[in-house]
């Protein structure tokens, strides 16, 4: 159980050739490999604010730039901000009625604004009117500390002005026409030895055979007109409809240096300074003092779907609303492959085989066969060429010691289905107790067994102990869709695939890690 949450210490190789572990992995049920997230392409499949779930397509959020327009984040330690309502006493026009005469009280001395209120106070009903205001529940930062106006309805809130905004989108727009530019000419240069046809088509000549698609006649005048040559604009064509160049901006040559005693000086208050953080967060304003600081929009999450990129088939795919957090498709590697982890090492010796202990469970919910081999087994049987190359490459730059198991002629290894047991699964789990070898399992309680493996230390040198083995087993694959189903043939696909098991058992310096209360 000490290695339960270390599961960066027992990692498999994945097809690309690096070692993950098994939770950040995937299996592709189509090829029959294992897929890492350097082999899986990225699919959005929906965009979503993760405190509103306001779901929108994919040109609507671009529009928005991926923000939503009714949720923001704290400025300062960005958590959601919440909504507020107060109320607020509305000033009521004073009628000609109420109002007193000008000339009494400037007799009597009284403030004509001191007369209204106390008017309002004492006789006449006020209006309140309710008002909105974000406040963070936990740095209790709100829109009144920057002076924000509390405004009148929910969501009224505006985007902050940016003083840039005018220049950005010149520039955006000098660039797209660049872009567009650009992708005429490598077009021109594609296309620049592509002659149009120069004979007619005669009446005998069937038309959906020369013009299928209706081109030619469109396609031969621009011919004509460009001397037989399909001609797109230039770079160096002059631009009329284009807009003018933007002004280059003005480089800073020298910058001020710091004042040798600003820090000393304790007239300036630094708390009032903005973090590098709190700056980026508003790239567009960037302030630099706490009191510049503005409510931001939230941005938009995404779900994604993961497709292999050698079969193109989905490995993972959510489902499509953002309430829901189940998935249509979930091919975890994690599902589909025996788990290993570590149980006992002995304190280390570089001179004797050091006998450790792993733990194998299944986690499919049907019985398995396994069949474990070593490095030198596998070179032995001279079968794999692939897998014998990656084996070489492992023991030469990775692998610190030599990994045996004290193995049989029957090197099978029976699991119990990962499902809760009954009475026929007791009896089941039993047998097969009885058929194990008692040098090899050591332990077994329904999917799960713990097995005995010896390893010997390479050199003296070593500072961390890196072993491998070889784990064989069957998996139930996809196959592809057929045209013509036959009677012969079926869909389900059972393939028996190998995987190599990297496994760190930390460093040679490292305690022994206490066998377990079952093996004691």
């Amino acid at each position: 159980m000490t290695t339960l949450l270390n599961v960066h210490r027992v990692k498999y190789q994945c097809s690309c050739g690096s070692f993950k572990s098994l939770c950040y992995l995937y299996f592709c049920r189509h090829c029959l490999k294992i897929k890492c997230k350097d082999c899986v392409i990225l699919e959005v499949d929906c965009r979503f604010c993760p405190s509103c779930y306001e779901h929108l397509q994919s040109h609507e959020a671009i529009t928005r730039k991926n923000r939503c327009q009714s949720c923001f984040s704290c400025p300062c330690c960005d958590h959601t901000l919440v909504t507020r309502a107060t109320n607020t006493t509305a000033t009521m026009p004073v009628s000609l009625n109420t109002t007193l005469d000008s000339a009494s009280t400037a007799a009597s001395g009284i403030d004509p604004d001191d007369s209204i209120s106390s008017t309002n106070a004492s006789g006449l009903q006020t209006p309140s009117k309710k008002v909105y205001y974000l406040a963070c529940s936990v740095c209790r930062w709100s829109t009144r500390d920057i002076r924000l106006v509390d405004q009148p309805t929910l969501n009224s809130w505006k985007a902050q002005d940016n003083i840039h905004e005018g220049r950005f989108n010149e520039l955006l727009q000098h660039y797209k026409q660049i872009a567009t530019r650009e992708k005429q000419e490598r077009d021109r240069k594609r296309y620049s030895t592509v002659k149009l046809r120069t004979g007619i088509p005669t009446p005998t000549t069937s038309r959906s055979s020369s013009d299928k698609y209706g081109l030619l006649a469109p396609l031969t005048r621009r011919g004509i007109r460009t001397g037989g040559i399909l001609k797109t604009p230039s770079l160096n064509d002059s631009s009329t409809t284009t807009n003018p160049t933007p002004k280059s901006s003005d480089p800073i040559t020298e910058i001020e240096p710091l004042d040798e005693n600003f820090f000393l000086n304790n007239s300036y208050d630094f708390n009032k300074l903005t973090t590098i953080t709190q700056r980026l967060n508003s790239v567009e304003i960037q302030p630099s003092t706490i009191d510049r600081l503005y409510p931001l929009a939230k941005h938009f999450t995404s779900k994604q779907s993961k497709r292999c990129k050698e079969c193109d088939h989905n490995v993972l795919k959510p489902e499509p609303s953002p309430k829901l957090i189940k998935f249509k498709l979930h091919q975890m590697a994690l599902f589909f492959i025996p788990e290993i982890r570590i149980w006992h090492h002995p304190t280390w010796s570089i001179n004797d085989n050091n006998p450790c202990v792993v733990s194998i469970v299944n986690q499919l919910d049907e019985q398995t066969t396994l069949k474990l081999y070593t490095l030198d087994e596998i070179r032995e049987e001279n079968t794999d060429k692939d897998l014998i190359a990656r084996i070489n490459q492992l023991d030469e730059y990775i692998l610190t010691s030599q990994l045996t198991l004290p193995l049989n002629k029957d090197r099978s290894i029976r699991l119990h289905a990962h499902v809760e047991p009954n009475e026929t699964d007791t009896k089941m789990d039993d047998e097969f107790r009885q058929s194990d070898s008692k040098e090899l399992v050591l332990y077994r309680k329904f999917a799960k067994i713990a097995i005995r493996c010896f390893l010997k230390i390479k050199s003296s040198d070593v500072k961390t102990i890196l072993g491998a083995f070889i784990v064989e087993h069957r998996v139930v694959g996809i196959s592809p869709i057929v045209s013509t189903p036959t009677p012969t043939s079926s869909n389900p696909i059972t393939q028996d695939v190998r995987h190599i098991i990297l496994i760190d058992f930390g460093s040679i310096n490292e305690p022994a890690l206490p066998l377990h209360s079952s093996l004691a």
